[in-house]
């Protein structure tokens, strides 16, 4: 698949192992990673940079949550999906409508939640 026709997609983890292994587990799905941000931040700042067509998601960045990047995604009507160790109902407000993944999750798992997001 051409470059130009892969979807892009912008992971938010904030551990930097998880965030490596989600990128080529990605890229060998067939998805154009834009970046990993650990940060609400780094993530912010790749959005305005970055055509980012998905969005992948961890709840909770250490310090932070990355409810400012999932009202950012709402906002520009660009999916995404919710990754997370917690429950749901201890989730922001923000990632209610969003499918959620608990951790640990398979990959082929996240690939066609994804998938199905894309086409809604």
């Amino acid at each position: 698949m051409p470059v130009a026709d892969k979807i892009n997609v912008l992971i938010v983890e904030d551990d930097p192992m998880i965030g490596f292994d989600l990128s080529v587990e990605l890229e060998e799905a067939g998805f154009n990673v834009v970046g990993v941000a650990p940060t609400v931040a780094k993530a912010l700042h790749l959005l305005e940079r970055q055509r980012c067509d998905l969005a992948v998601l961890d709840v909770n960045l250490g310090q932070e949550t990355s409810a400012p990047i999932a009202r950012a995604l709402i906002a520009a009507g660009v999916p995404f999906v919710a990754v997370t160790g917690y429950a749901v109902d201890q989730c922001p407000e923000e990632f209610a409508t969003a499918p959620l993944l608990s951790k640990p999750f398979q990959t082929a798992r996240l690939v066609a939640t994804l998938k199905r997001q894309l086409h809604q």
